[in-house]
Formats: structure tokens, C-alpha cells, sequence
């Protein structure tokens, strides 16, 4: 039963919830799986130039090899 009391006061979770939630980040399983694959490329990338310089004996300039220069 409505009373007079209850009928003027709605009550919005939603805009709390909403609140409490605005500092928090989105999860994004995507970006989550993207930012994973960017770490191993990363870290491939390293071992790659590592092994290429303990070939050839001389460090690898990975800024000129990339440019074409």
C-alpha cells in the first residue's frame, strides 16, 4: 500500500551506484587480451635483438634497422 509518504520519495540506486562508480576503470576483456599480446610482442622483440646481437658480436640500433636507414 502507497502512503503519502513513499509516493513523493523515489528512491534511484542507479545514480549512487553510478557515483561510487566513476573513478573506477572500464574492464574491457579486449583491451585486457590486447595489452597481454603487446607485453609478449614485447618481449619477443627483446630476446629477438638480444640473440641477433650475441650472432653478429655488435649492438643492434633498433630505431635505424626499422627506418630503413
Amino acid at each position: 500500500m502507497e502512503t503519502k509518504k513513499n509516493v513523493d520519495h523515489v528512491v534511484d540506486d542507479d545514480i549512487e551506484y553510478d557515483e561510487t562508480q566513476r573513478d573506477n576503470p572500464i574492464e574491457d576483456p579486449l583491451a585486457a587480451i590486447k595489452n597481454m599480446r603487446l607485453e609478449q610482442l614485447a618481449v619477443c622483440r627483446l630476446k629477438s635483438m638480444e640473440e641477433m646481437q650475441a650472432m653478429t658480436g655488435e649492438p643492434i640500433d633498433s630505431k635505424s634497422k626499422r627506418s630503413g636507414e
